[in-house]
C-alpha cells in the first residue's frame, strides 16, 4: 500500500536513517523489481538487504543481493544465511562480511 513506508518512518523517526523508498503501492511492480530499481536509481553494484520473511530472502536472491535475516521478525528462511537477532547488531555483522568477502 502506497504510503504505508512513510507512515512508518515517520511514526518511529526513522526517516533520517533511509535516503530512498518504494513499494509495491507506488509502481505495481513486484518486490524482486522494485530491489533493483532502488538499487539502480543508486548506484549500487552490490547491497544487502535486512528482512525478516522468505519472500524477502527470495526477492532479494532474484534481484541479485545478499540477504540477512531479521531474526527478531515474524518469519524463518530455508536457507543458510547471516542473521541478526536485535538491530544494534547490523554494523557489526556487515563489518564482518565485508571483511570475510576481501578475504576471498
Amino acid at each position: 500500500q502506497s504510503g504505508y513506508i512513510e507512515a512508518f518512518l515517520t511514526h518511529y523517526g526513522f526517516g533520517h536513517f533511509f535516503s530512498d523508498i518504494l513499494c509495491y503501492g507506488d509502481n505495481l511492480k513486484r518486490k524482486a523489481e522494485n530491489i533493483s530499481i532502488l538499487a539502480k536509481r543508486n548506484g549500487l553494484e552490490r547491497a544487502y538487504y535486512v528482512g525478516d520473511i522468505q519472500a524477502d530472502y527470495d526477492a532479494t536472491v532474484e534481484a541479485g543481493f545478499d540477504f540477512i535475516h531479521a531474526g527478531y521478525g515474524f518469519g524463518s528462511i530455508a536457507s543458510e544465511v547471516p542473521f541478526i537477532k536485535e538491530f544494534a547488531e547490523l554494523p557489526a555483522l556487515l563489518e564482518k562480511l565485508e571483511r570475510e568477502r576481501s578475504d576471498i
